[in-house]
């Protein structure tokens, strides 16, 4: 069973993200914010976490440091609408998997996550559409 990790404070996106995501091979868990993050990351493991760089209780940034240290195998994938300064770019290049702008197409990020999925020795089972 993959597993990913939704960190982001909007509700929509956390709804689209999951539902976009979700297959029979992969379990999906979507939570507000850099504290439940964590939780979830310490109690069980994660293939991928989407982050949000903003979110109301912690930044983005210390959370995927942490996440980092707490299960270094997880891919951390940071997005956001916001502006990045140049050293939240260096942080974010030096720690995380990728980074994505918001908004981005959901099938880009079926593809992105297979791709991960597959370099991680697991079989990708998001349907892409033709």
């Amino acid at each position: 069973m993959k597993r990913i990790l939704i960190v982001d404070d909007e509700q929509f996106l956390l709804q689209g993200l999951s539902n976009a995501l979700r297959s029979p091979s992969t379990e999906i868990a979507a939570v507000e914010t850099g504290a439940s993050a964590l939780a979830e990351i310490a109690a069980s493991h994660y293939d991928i976490c989407f982050l949000d760089i903003y979110l109301p209780d912690t930044g983005g940034i210390e959370v995927m440091k942490r996440i980092r240290k707490i299960s270094p195998h997880t891919k951390v994938i940071m997005m956001t609408a916001g502006i990045v300064s140049s050293s939240m770019q260096r942080c974010i290049e030096k720690n995380a998997y990728m980074f994505l702008t918001k908004p981005f197409e959901l099938l880009q990020i079926k593809m992105l996550v297979n791709n991960v999925l597959e370099q991680a020795g697991h079989t990708a089972a998001l349907a892409c559409p033709q």
